[in-house]
């Protein structure tokens, strides 16, 4: 086309040339038309027929040229044309074609979200609009690329929307995930931010299974890394237009403006920091392999397309001090209690030192020979419980996970108490141990203790094992412990996971778990005989004393070789030789023996419920157990002396109630109370020998053991007081006689056995009598009485029937003398005068038997021969007497002895009848005045 017809062919042809041209594709013949007529497609107008009808189809190296020489402004001609240039808009009349013109519906170079971008390059507007409708129609990014990167050093904020949008979704669509068909559009990726983006970047690397690690790290670096980039580039861009357009710049506004810009570009990467303590949650091997290898904000990939000097160093150091902090967040939110776990977050800690350039802490496995310096009153004075919420770990005034030396010594030690307690056998995460460290009440670090030493003896039986966790738990307790040394005396604050704890408590509870680890040898050896020792000599003896209890109370069976009981006579045997002199030690030695004699009887409590050892420990009174065991155990009566011992052993192990009398010396306290067990013990196996049926063993009791005896403690008092306490005092033996004594025999007893049965309980009674109270002396003569009359009426039939038999056999012989029987012989004349002088005497002696029954003793002749009747019995009050004055002794001294004499001896001296003697000793304790009450008759005057 001539210039000399440009008449013929207006403007608005020519623009509808180019349309046409345009919506061909025809580029070579378009870019003609713009290179001739430039006064009329001027650079917007071209743009924007290139972006409103040329196919996004249209492959980028066709029309890369023309956009090159539009930027640049120096249009030139084509060396080959397309096509031949043939003008079709000349039929047309100009008002034909302005209204076609007006029919074309150009597109704006600024989209809607592009209008900050007001008063930019068009061919910027114009690239990015483009890339947008490629995407849209074609999803090619390649292209899109391909259309971008000639223009990038033309305009800043094209670069930066290249990085921060066609380079991630090209890598996560083309590079990184190809296989995955939920592909992001270029509209949707420009639309993410805030926690969301970050989250649905790295939401593919989740789908990686086994390398998933590596491909988080690969995605941060160059899908997260670029995106947060071009982030702040926009609020920056934004920001710098805001202050252009604001009609107040003061010096004040202008410091606001850079701190709003230095808050938009930490909360950037805040989000990106969030997400990485948040996998620590879930994933914590996860969140430590990310920090260990990648280094945040200073490791980003932007293929070339940026430059880190184009970065604010100030804002891009604040950036790694977060990132920094957020590696130490994610220590306090790991919820793992394994080895690894505690080993990796130690590597975590010195990656953060290293990005920092902070003093790295020591050696992870050596604990000792710690440095505490950084951990200063000051620093501790500023930590509080809420520092350890989640949503405050991030904070930077957060003094725990604020990136500084104190936070990262802190961290260490926490780490490698956490370390130790898992090598303990009690596994505790990083959170719960900096707060029991730094928060924790002394009941709390006491509790943690017991925790951790009862967990330590299922992982530790050996001695040598112990020693060293004796060290390990006092390192625990200070972290400035150093081996066998006291407390380190200095102004530096006690810090530790037990640090609550007083040094003694410790030792004290670790002298306890060696005893139930039964690691005696080192027990002896620490705590008695090494020079320094950890704790008193008291504190020792009670402690081994309280354990030994311990394992007695929670035994199940009384033997000493097995159990519970076994474990307490292995403490006390492994330290008896330390405490040679100790009460408690006795006593418990006492306590096992009664125990384990116990342990070979049959025992139920009530309800069923089968005896243990602590039911000794746990009854008021231990002694009524052995009656328990005689009531249970088929004549275990007959093993008296093996009761006596048990009852004796409880009274030595301190377990028995004292009795009436409380002397002061502790020596004749305890014989006395060895003395009533024995008696009491007594009493209750003539009990259960009674209620056998056996009433010889119970007879043979009372009368070799049950003695009455009188208290040493009262040997010096005057005799009546003490014949007087001994009476009150003595409540056993009387009821033991006198229990004996109305005992029903049995009906198949022969009768010559009922006549000495009823004499021994009449002897019995006697004593009874003689040893109650005034009050039960009523209830004891009259069973006393109703004895009597049985021995009166048993002797009685006898004699009866003796004279029966006698008067039977005289009536079978003839008054002739002769015998009925046949071959019989006659009586001789000596034999005749020996039966004629029988009959008067057996005459008299029945007689003078009726007339003893008429006219009975009195009650007062009977009681003045009761001493005689009894110094001529077997009975045991005449052996008590050697040792001190019996009642029995003085009613002697006082009293003339006048017996009956039995009409049937044989002139050998007078002896005095059974009945006779059993009758005075009725009588000999009521002759001092109570007679009277009683009615008994007065004796008859000589």
């Amino acid at each position: 086309m001539e210039n000399g017809k440009r008449s013929n062919f207006g403007e608005a042809g020519i623009i509808l040339e180019a349309v046409r041209f345009a919506t061909s594709a025809d580029v070579g013949s378009l870019h003609q038309l713009v290179a001739r007529e430039t006064d009329v497609l001027q650079l917007e107008l071209v743009l924007r027929i290139l972006l409103t009808y040329l196919p996004e189809s249209t492959e980028t190296h066709k029309y890369i040229n023309l956009l090159q020489q539009l930027a640049n402004g120096q249009l030139h001609q084509p060396a080959q044309p397309s096509s031949p240039f043939v003008q079709r808009s000349q039929n047309l009349s100009d008002q034909d074609a302005q209204h076609q013109v007006r029919q074309l519906h150009l597109l704006p170079l600024a989209e809607e979200q592009d209008r900050h971008a007001e008063g930019t390059d068009p061919i910027f507007l114009f690239l990015i609009h483009r890339a947008r409708k490629i995407d849209l129609e074609t999803g090619s990014i390649p292209e899109v690329q391909q259309l971008l990167e000639p223009f990038l050093d033309r305009d800043p904020y094209l670069r930066t929307w290249m990085i921060s949008n066609i380079l991630p979704l090209r890598r996560l669509d083309y590079d990184y995930y190809p296989h995955i068909d939920d592909a992001y559009t270029l509209e949707a990726f420009e639309k993410l931010e805030g926690r969301p983006a970050i989250e649905s970047l790295l939401s593919r690397s989740a789908r990686a299974g086994d390398d998933e690690t590596n491909q988080s790290v690969r995605d941060l670096r160059g899908v997260v890394g670029p995106w947060a980039y071009g982030e702040k580039a926009r609020k920056r861009r934004k920001t710098h237009h805001d202050r252009r357009r604001s009609s107040l710049t003061t010096p004040r506004t202008t410091e606001r403006s850079a701190k709003s810009e230095k808050e938009s570009d930490r909360s950037t990467w805040s989000d990106v920091n969030e997400w990485i303590v948040d996998l620590a949650l879930r994933d914590f091997a996860a969140a430590a392999d990310i920090v260990e290898r990648w280094d945040g904000p200073n490791d980003v990939d932007y293929d070339g397309f940026s430059d880190d000097e184009e970065l604010d160093h100030d804002i891009h150091g604040v950036l790694v001090q977060r990132y920094a902090q957020a590696g130490l967040a994610t220590i306090h939110v790991s919820s793992g209690t394994s080895a690894s776990t505690f080993e990796r977050a130690f590597g975590v800690l010195k990656r953060v030192a290293r990005l920092l350039r902070l003093e790295e802490p020591p050696d992870f496995e050596k604990p000792q020979r710690s440095n505490t310096s950084t951990l200063s009153k000051h620093y501790l004075d500023k930590l509080s419980e809420i520092h350890l919420l989640h949503n405050a770990l991030l904070r930077p005034d957060n003094p725990l996970t604020f990136p500084e030396n104190p936070s990262l010594g802190f961290a260490s030690y926490v780490l490698r108490s956490c370390s130790l307690l898992q090598k303990l056998g009690y596994p505790k995460a990083y959170r719960a141990t900096a707060k029991l460290v730094a928060f924790g009440r002394r009941e709390e670090h006491l509790e943690e203790l017991h925790k951790t030493l009862q967990k330590v003896p299922v992982r530790t039986r050996d001695n040598g094992s112990w020693a060293e966790v004796r060290e390990q738990i006092l390192w625990l307790r200070d972290w400035r412990y150093e081996n066998s040394k006291p407390d380190v005396s200095s102004e530096e604050p006690l810090l530790g996971v037990f640090c609550r704890v007083p040094r003694v408590d410790v030792e004290v509870e670790i002298l306890k778990a060696l005893l139930r680890a039964s690691c005696y040898t080192v027990a002896v050896h620490v705590y008695c005989t090494q020079d320094q020792r950890p704790i008193p000599e008291d504190m020792v003896e009670k402690t081994v004393i309280n354990a030994v209890m311990s394992f007695y109370d929670g035994a199940s069976n009384g033997n000493r070789t097995r159990g519970g009981i076994r474990k307490a006579s292995e403490i006390l045997a492994a330290f008896q030789s330390h405490f040679p002199e100790s009460k408690s030690f006795s006593e418990a030695n006492a306590l096992i023996a009664a125990t384990h004699s116990v342990s070979f009887y049959s025992l139920t409590l009530q309800h069923g419920v089968p005896f243990q050892p602590v039911n000794i420990r746990a009854s008021k009174d231990p002694l009524s157990l052995v009656g328990r065991i005689l009531e249970q155990n088929p004549r275990s009566y007959t093993k008296l002396d093996d009761m006596v011992e048990i009852g004796q052993n409880l009274v030595r192990a301190g377990l028995s109630s004292p009795g009436k009398s409380q002397p002061t010396d502790r020596s004749h306290r305890e014989n006395d109370n060895l003395l009533e067990s024995s008696r009491r013990i007594t009493a209750m196996a003539i009990e259960a020998s009674l209620s056998e049926g056996d009433f010889d063993t119970a007879y043979s009791y009372i009368v070799n053991r049950l003695s009455p005896t009188v208290s040493a403690a009262s040997k010096d008092e005057p005799a009546p007081q003490k014949r007087q306490e001994q009476k009150d005092e003595d409540d056993i033996s009387w009821r033991s006689a006198y229990l004996a004594g109305r005992a029903t025999p049995p009906k198949s007893i022969t009768s010559q056995s009922s006549v000495r049965l009823l004499e021994q309980r009449m002897e019995l009674l006697s004593l009874a009598l003689i040893l109650a109270p005034s009050s039960q002396l009523a209830e004891i003569l009259q069973v006393w009485r109703a004895v009597e009359g049985d021995l009166t009426s048993l002797l009685a039939r006898e004699a009866a029937e003796e004279d029966q038999w006698n008067s039977k056999g005289d009536s079978s012989k003839p008054s002739t003398g002769s015998s009925n029987l046949p071959g019989g012989f006659g009586p001789s004349t000596v034999d005749t005068d020996q039966l004629a002088n029988q009959k008067p005497r057996r005459q008299s002696r029945v007689t003078a038997a009726a007339a003893n029954e008429e006219a009975p003793m009195g009650l007062f002749d009977v009681a003045r021969g009761a001493a005689q009747a009894f110094s001529k019995n077997a009975f045991p009050l005449r052996g008590a007497a050697s040792a001190t004055t019996s009642p029995i002794e003085g009613v002697t001294r006082n009293r003339p002895l006048s017996m009956s004499s039995d009409s049937g001896s044989d002139g050998k001296g007078e002896r005095v009848r059974k009945r006779d003697m059993v009758a005075n000793a009725v009588t000999g304790g009521l002759a001092s005045g109570i007679g009277w009450m009683i009615g008994a008759p007065a004796p008859p005057k000589a």
